[in-house]
């Protein structure tokens, strides 16, 4: 009798864990709660992806940590149901639809996700980290849908913040003379958020060795820096960067890295706006946010700051000098890139570009000297409008011509891939202007992000054909250590023959020869401004 009840116990505990098992509750359950160095963190699943939100990397950077380094997260024992994604970093409204204002302080976190199939492989996962663009500005790591690059790429994906404007990019002598690290601190951020993806990721299925670093604009822009970033050392080994080749500019053009002395002069002049003393770093610090974010658009700066310790010197003499961290790169930039920086301004003006104002607008970008060779490289007759005529000189001076200099320079030091994004038929999250966007800058985070819309409430949706096209993107980018293997079908960039990888309809293809000619390269490459 005893031998059948016993019989009975295993075979009812046997039924048990079978329907658990196929349930997948006990695994979920189990798989969702995870050990950080921050303490313990539990994660939901929705719609297949396994998600892990608002979780700190660093402690805030609230009252005196304002305008420090990142300071370590005091662990917790306690575990925290990672549920909500945290607040964006303090922001004004500064482009457009790209992003809201508002955010706090205290917005250092991440998110993690990964397919929830993925808790059953014991093989570790590629890891993706998404910094966001937003000129240094604007944005959160929350903006982004990381479903495909979770499920299709089969990547566990990291979303983050890091301070932003004048409170993550300032340089003012009473806080650099105070010992530490000092200016960069948005850069510094993004370094505490890469240092706590090589702790942590193992234990959400992700693969340390294998971390792709990518972002777009300023977040292109950003992943070219810890290139050149000795602190950033050993923190991945992939990057995709997408229109990130500002970097490569000098100042005073739109978008270069700050001098020092510059960035110094812009934090002298906001202390006095403000009201604080030549030394009184307390003053600055006791400042309320959104007086900062008040004064902030006159002086904040929309690229990195040239400190000598987080960024040593200038990137584009990095690259030259090969004093570089040795990583494969994925580089590239949108046909249509400056079209996007023309829409800008006539949706909130209401107004288009005038072909009588078309030389003015040279000349505040590119300055006197340069206005007359810019206004014959680039006639109006060549443009159906004035608008199309600006956004081409745009595209190729501030994006298409620099990247082509930095992959360049980089080919012959590290496993370059070039590639330009030209669905020409991409959908828009702008609202309509009076000219068509094309393949305009940010038009291809669609492509990787399902329905990316940024701060605007545009439904943005991908035709059938342009769904195969991001599928080929994600297959990719979601997976750099294999994309040497796939030689035949993108091969590295070779200066000689300009060869690009070409992201458009009906499929990405390999175009030769012509970037330089479509894009006036030879032409810029003369100017000086990269």
């Amino acid at each position: 009798m005893r031998r059948k009840l016993a019989r009975r116990n295993i075979a009812a505990a046997a039924v048990a864990s079978a329907c658990l098992l196929f349930s997948g509750a006990g695994m979920a359950e189990d798989s969702l709660a995870i050990d950080t160095s921050s303490g313990p963190v539990i994660g939901v699943v929705n719609h297949g992806v396994d998600s892990w939100l608002g979780l700190p990397y660093a402690a805030p950077p609230v009252g005196e940590l304002r305008w420090q380094p990142p300071q370590p997260v005091k662990p917790s024992g306690t575990p925290v149901k990672a549920n909500v994604l945290a607040s964006s970093c303090a922001q004004n409204a500064d482009l457009g639809d790209f992003a809201r204002a508002g955010g706090s302080e205290d917005c250092l976190y991440l998110n993690v996700y990964r397919a929830a199939e993925a808790s059953e492989r014991a093989q570790k996962l590629p890891v993706f980290v998404w910094i966001h663009g937003g000129a240094l500005q604007v944005g959160q790591g929350g903006d982004y849908d990381p479903a495909k690059l979770a499920l299709q790429g089969k990547a566990v994906v990291v979303t983050l913040n890091y301070r932003l404007g004048l409170f993550g990019f300032l340089s003012h002598p009473a806080l650099d003379a105070e010992g530490h690290e000092f200016g960069n601190y948005g850069l510094m951020d993004q370094q505490a958020a890469l240092r706590w993806v090589q702790k942590n990721i193992s234990a959400f299925g992700g693969d340390p060795s294998n971390v792709t670093i990518s972002g777009e604009s300023s977040g292109g822009n950003s992943v070219m820096a810890h290139i050149a970033a000795p602190e950033s050392a050993g923190l991945f080994q992939h990057v995709v960067a997408m229109s990130g080749s500002g970097i490569m500019t000098r100042h005073p053009a739109f978008g270069a890295p700050r001098p020092l002395t510059v960035a110094r002069e812009a934090g002298i002049a906001f202390a006095k706006a403000v009201g604080c003393e030549a030394g009184d770093a307390a003053c600055l610090r006791a400042l309320p946010a959104k007086r900062i974010l008040d004064v902030q658009p006159a002086y904040a700066l929309n690229e990195f700051i040239i400190d000598g310790k987080v960024l040593p010197v200038h990137p584009s003499d990095a690259f030259q000098a090969g004093k570089i961290n040795h990583v494969t790169l994925v580089s590239g930039t949108t046909r249509d890139e400056g079209r996007f920086f023309v829409a800008l301004p006539e949706l909130a003006s209401g107004k288009s570009l005038k072909e009588s104002d078309y030389p003015e607008w040279i000349k505040r970008q590119y300055g006197e000297a340069l206005t007359p060779k810019v206004l014959a490289e680039y006639p109006l007759k060549n443009y159906d409008n004035p608008s199309e005529a600006f956004a081409a000189a745009v595209t190729d001076s501030m994006f298409s011509c620099p990247a082509r200099a930095m992959n360049r320079t980089l080919a012959d030091k590290i496993p370059v891939y070039a590639y330009e994004f030209s669905d020409r038929t991409a959908p828009s999250y702008v609202g309509p202007v009076s000219f068509p966007l094309l393949a305009a800058h940010t038009y291809e985070l669609g492509y990787l992000f399902p329905g990316f819309r940024g701060g605007s409430d545009i439904q943005v949706k991908l035709n059938p054909l342009q769904e195969k096209l991001s599928d080929e993107m994600v297959n990719y980018f979601a997976d750099m250590a294999n994309i040497s293997a796939r030689q035949h079908h993108w091969p590295r960039f070779n200066p000689q023959s300009d060869n690009y990888m070409t992201f458009a309809l009906p499929k990405a293809r390999m175009i030769s020869g012509r970037f330089a000619e479509t894009h006036h390269c030879l032409f810029w490459d003369q100017q000086a401004i990269y």
